[in-house]
Parts: structure tokens; C-alpha cells; sequence
């Protein structure tokens, strides 16, 4: 029903059906819709070349641009996204520039943060369509046992490691899409992953489908029966 796109300097969200747009308060930037659209989040960082030392604060507001208020400042990190709940939203950062980067869950509302995981060099996180799940990566934390592609519950239980590292997205609830990194390889493949069991079942085969994405540029539909994607070969957008 409307879209978000930055012009001039300002954040400009405009209504599909008549046209009509108006200006909220992010400056620019990239914002994010509330699942219900009546809220919108943005982040501000204090640099675009450190990553994990700048500071980040998070803004809301109403999606008419009305009561915008940061919400917190986090240290490294930033703005994930929005859990369907529409009172969270997932963040990351770190501790004083520390190695030790987390993942938690930020009420807009009252400001409280919640760690959900914490481990070196922490990145990726994505919750589940359903806010079920988390999946994020550790790499070169210097211990071979926590680098990896991670999933888990966000009711409760532990993390569950996967045997394959690549690009992800949720297909589903529960259900995760990995492009496993295979160096050598001639091309690349879709991977569903159950997040609950750890089972991986091949979506493509190979021999039929000759996938090539360049630079991580692929997108999934929302109810997860197809991908687009630009391709190596061409520099077109294909679909899959």
C-alpha cells in the first residue's frame, strides 16, 4: 500500500493507490515498515567505516512521520529486522568495541534489550518469518568449534550448528534456504535446511540448473516459491 524511497536528502514514503507522498524524519535513509505498517525504524550511525566501534542509535516514529524518538544507542551493529509482534525489532552490536558481538531483541516501547546470543565476531542475524528462529554466522572467531552458520529458538533451547556455510535467507518458518560456499565448484546450488532438525535437502540439481549469483545479489519471494537474483553470467535479474 505505500513504498519508502530516499530523494534529495529526505526519506519519502508516498501511498500506491493515489500518489499522495509526505516526508518522515530519517534523513535519507533506509527505513523499515512495522508488520502492521503503522510504524517505521531507522538507524543512525556516527560512521560509515568503522563497523564495529561507531555508535548506532535507533529511531521509531508513527508512519506519517509523527512522535519520532530514538530508542536506544548501540555500540557496533545496528538495525535488523522487525519481529511480527511489531513491538521488537532485532539488534546487534557489541560491548565497548569488545570482539564479543550480540544479537537481542529491542522493545521500541519501553527501550529494554534482550541478548538472545553472544559470540566473537557475531554476524547476519535474520529472524524467521514467524519470529521463531534466528540465524546468524561466527567467522574466524579463533575457535574452529564456533565459526559457522547457527541457528535457534528464540522460545528457548541451544543453538544448532549446521554442517553447511554460505548465504542464507528464511524460506519459511523454520525452513532456511543456504547457497552453501564451495570453492571450485561450477556452480551453485539451493540448499533447504530444516532449522529444528539440522536435514538439508538439494533444491536444484546441478546437471539442470546452472546457478551463478553475483556479489550475494539474490532476493526471495515472500511465500518462498521462488528467487531472483543477478546473474555472473549476464548481469541481468533472473528467476528461479
Amino acid at each position: 500500500t505505500v513504498f519508502a524511497y530516499p530523494l534529495a536528502g529526505q526519506t519519502y514514503i508516498e501511498r500506491v493507490s493515489d500518489g499522495t507522498r509526505w516526508t518522515v524524519p530519517a534523513g535519507g535513509r533506509a527505513i523499515a515498515f512495522s508488520p502492521d505498517g503503522t510504524r517505521i525504524a531507522w538507524q543512525v550511525a556516527s560512521s560509515s567505516i568503522n563497523f564495529d566501534r561507531r555508535a548506532v542509535q535507533i529511531w521509531v516514529a508513527n508512519v506519517d512521520g509523527s512522535a519520532a524518538r530514538s530508542v536506544a544507542t548501540l555500540s557496533g551493529g545496528g538495525l535488523g529486522d522487525w519481529l511480527p509482534d511489531g513491538q521488537r525489532v532485532l539488534v546487534s552490536g557489541r560491548d565497548s568495541g569488545d570482539r564479543v558481538g550480540f544479537a537481542g531483541t529491542l522493545n521500541v516501547d519501553d527501550g529494554s534489550l534482550v541478548t538472545v546470543v553472544a559470540a566473537p565476531n557475531l554476524r547476519g542475524a535474520q529472524v524467521s518469518p514467524g519470529g521463531g528462529w534466528l540465524a546468524y554466522q561466527v567467522a574466524f572467531s579463533g575457535d574452529a568449534a564456533q565459526d559457522g552458520l547457527w541457528v535457534l529458538p528464540l522460545a528457548g533451547g541451544a543453538p544448532l550448528r549446521l554442517v553447511l556455510f554460505g548465504a542464507y535467507r528464511w524460506r519459511s518458518e523454520g525452513q532456511l534456504l543456504v547457497i552453501p560456499l564451495e570453492p571450485g565448484t561450477t556452480a551453485m546450488r539451493l540448499v533447504q535446511v530444516d532449522a529444528s532438525t539440522g536435514a538439508a535437502r538439494d533444491l536444484t540439481d546441478l546437471a539442470i540448473t546452472r546457478l551463478h549469483i553475483v556479489g550475494g545479489d539474490w532476493a526471495l519471494a515472500p511465500d518462498g516459491r521462488r528467487i531472483v537474483y543477478v546473474s555472473a553470467d549476464d548481469h541481468n535479474l533472473w528467476l528461479l
